[in-house]
C-alpha cells in the first residue's frame, strides 16, 4: 500500500466483490483518497479462500489448503497492510519433503547457490528419479531458465507444457515425478493440460528465480479470520463501508456509463464501478444485451477446474512435517494442519488432503473418496495404521480456479471495459498469472490504478 492522498473529487467508488481482488482494489483507492463502498453477498469477507464452522463439531475449517510463494509478492504485501502477515508463515527458502507410496522421502530444498542452481543439491539427491531423468530435469530447467516468454508468447500459448517439456527431452517419469509436482497445485491441472506459456511463468518466476521465490507460505488461522477483519478495518478507517451479506441484482447502465447498482438493500451510486466476480457470475449482473456483447462473453469461453479437499482428524500424530508432496500415489500434498497452526498440544492431529485437478473425484460421493483416502494415509505412514480418525469432512470446489488451457488468454479480459467507468478485477483477468490468490491481489490493483489514473485524466 502507499501512503494515504489528500485527494477530493475523484469519485466514489463502488467494488462488488468482497474477495482477494475486490479488497486490494478497494484498499488501494481508499489510499488515493477515494471514497469506498465494497460489498460482499456473504456475511465475511476473503472469496474462495475461506474458512468455515464444521457443522457437527464447530471447529474452524478452511474450504480448502491455500499456500503462496516468496514470488507472490503483491499478496505478500497486502498481507501486510493489512496487519495478517502476523498469521502467516513464509519459509526462509524452499524446502519440501516429497514421498512415494511406499513412505520413501525426498527433499527439494533451496540450497545457497546462485539460481538457478539452487536446486543442484537436492535434485541430484531426490530418490524419486533416475540419474538420467535427473540429467533431464537439470537440462529443462536450465532452457526454461533461458526462455524468453514474452519473444516467444504466440506459440507457447498454444503448446501444452508437457508437449514443450517432451520437446526439450523430458520422459513422461520426469514429468509425473517432478515437473507436475510443482504443476498441479499452482495451475490446478495437469502438465498435460497447460499451457506452456503458464508452465514456464510457474517455474520461471516461481521455483527457478531465486532461493526465495519458491519457498512456501501458508496461514496459521482461519482463512476468514486471515483478512476479513483486517480489510474491514483498514477501510473503515479511511472512510470506507463494507456492506456484507448484499446481493447485487444487476448494474444499472445508461448509454456507456453504470448509474448504479441495484442490491438486495436497495440502490447504491457511485461515480466508478469494480466487478471483481467470477467470470462466469458477470451474466448474473449485467443487463442481458451488455452480457451478451462481444467484449463481455469472450470470458464465457473460459473454463474451471476442480479441487477437493479430504479433512482427517485423527485421535493420535499420524506425519511429522508441517506438508509433504507425493508421487506415485493417489496423494497429491498432504498438510499437517495441527502443527501448521501451532497445537502443540493436541494429542491428535488434524490433516488435510489436498487434491488439484480433481476430476476422478469431484462427482464421486464424498463417503467413497474418504475410504479411498484414508486407505492410501495409511499405505504411506504407518502410524495412521492404527490411527483412529475421529472426523472425515470432504469438501468440494467445483469451479476452483479457472483452467489454464492452450489459448485462455485469449479469452482474459482487460480491467477496462467498453463502459467508461466500470472495470474488472479477479484472478482470471488478464494479468499474466495463474488462477492464484497473487493473480487475485494484482488484478485488484491494476484495476484501481486504471480508475486512479482516469479519474486523474491522465
Amino acid at each position: 500500500m502507499v501512503e494515504r492522498d489528500s485527494v477530493e473529487g475523484q469519485g466514489k467508488v463502488v467494488v462488488i466483490g468482497g474477495g482477494l481482488a475486490g479488497i486490494a482494489s478497494a484498499c488501494y483507492l481508499a489510499d488515493r483518497g477515494h471514497p469506498v463502498v465494497l460489498m460482499e453477498k456473504r456475511s465475511f469477507l476473503g472469496g474462495r479462500a475461506f474458512s468455515f464452522p464444521e457443522p457437527e463439531t464447530g471447529l474452524q475449517m478452511d474450504n480448502g489448503q491455500h499456500v503462496f510463494l516468496g514470488c507472490c509478492t503483491f499478496y505478500i504485501n497486502l498481507l501486510g497492510s493489512l496487519q495478517a502477515h502476523r498469521n502467516t508463515h513464509l519459509q526462509e527458502s524452499l524446502f519440501v519433503p516429497v514421498l512415494d507410496r511406499t513412505g520413501r522421502r525426498g527433499v527439494l530444498r533451496g540450497a545457497a547457490l546462485p539460481a538457478p542452481f539452487h536446486l543442484l543439491p537436492s535434485l541430484l539427491a531426490y530418490p524419486h528419479l533416475s540419474w538420467m531423468d535427473k540429467l533431464r530435469v537439470l537440462y529443462g530447467g536450465l532452457r526454461i531458465h533461458l526462455a524468453d516468454r514474452r519473444r516467444d508468447e504466440s506459440s507457447l500459448e498454444y503448446e501444452t507444457f508437457a508437449d514443450w517439456l517432451k520437446r526439450h527431452g523430458q520422459s513422461d517419469e520426469a514429468i509425473d515425478r517432478f515437473w507436475n509436482l510443482v504443476v498441479l497445485p499452482t495451475l490446478n491441472d495437469d502438465a498435460s493440460q497447460v499451457s506452456a506459456n503458464m508452465g514456464l511463468k510457474v517455474f520461471k518466476e516461481g521455483v527457478l528465480q531465486s532461493r526465495e521465490s519458491g519457498s512456501m507460505g501458508y496461514a496459521r488461522v482461519g482463512l476468514s479470520e486471515l483478512v476479513s477483519d483486517g480489510a474491514i478495518d483498514y477501510l473503515s478507517s479511511r472512510g470506507g463501508e463494507v456492506m456484507l451479506g448484499t446481493g447485487v441484482r444487476e448494474l444499472i447502465i445508461e448509454g456507456d456509463r453504470v448509474c448504479g447498482v441495484r442490491t438486495s438493500r436497495g440502490d447504491v451510486h457511485g461515480d466508478w464501478y469494480v466487478l471483481a466476480l467470477a467470470s462466469h457470475d458477470l451474466g448474473a449482473v449485467l443487463p442481458p444485451a451488455v452480457a451478451a456483447d462481444g467484449f463481455f462473453s469472450l470470458a464465457d469461453h473460459l473454463s474451471y477446474s476442480p479441487i477437493v479437499n479430504v479433512h482427517v482428524w485423527y485421535d493420535r500424530p499420524v506425519m511429522d512435517d508441517e506438508f509433504a508432496g507425493f508421487v506415485d500415489s493417489p496423494l497429491q500434498w498432504v498438510f499437517n494442519k495441527t502443527r501448521m497452526q501451532g497445537d502443540d498440544d493436541s494429542t491428535g492431529q488434524y490433516v488435510c488432503i489436498s487434491l488439484s485437478g480433481a476430476w476422478e473425484y469431484a462427482d464421486l460421493p464424498r463417503q467413497r473418496i474418504g475410504e479411498m483416502f484414508l486407505e492410501e494415509m495409511a499405505r504411506v505412514f504407518p502410524q495412521a495404521r492404527d490411527a483412529r480418525v475421529e472426523r472425515l469432512v470432504v469438501v468440494k470446489q467445483p469451479r476452483a480456479t479457472f483452467r489454464s488451457v492452450p489459448g485462455a488468454s485469449s479469452f482474459r479480459l482487460p480491467v477496462t471495459t467498453p463502459i467508461s467507468n466500470l472495470f474488472l478485477a479477479g484472478e482470471w483477468v488478464n494479468t499474466d498469472w495463474p488462477g492464484t490468490m497473487e493473480g487475485a491481489v494484482r488484478s485488484g490493483y491494476a484495476a484501481a490504478l486504471a480508475i486512479s489514473s482516469r479519474a486523474r485524466g491522465e
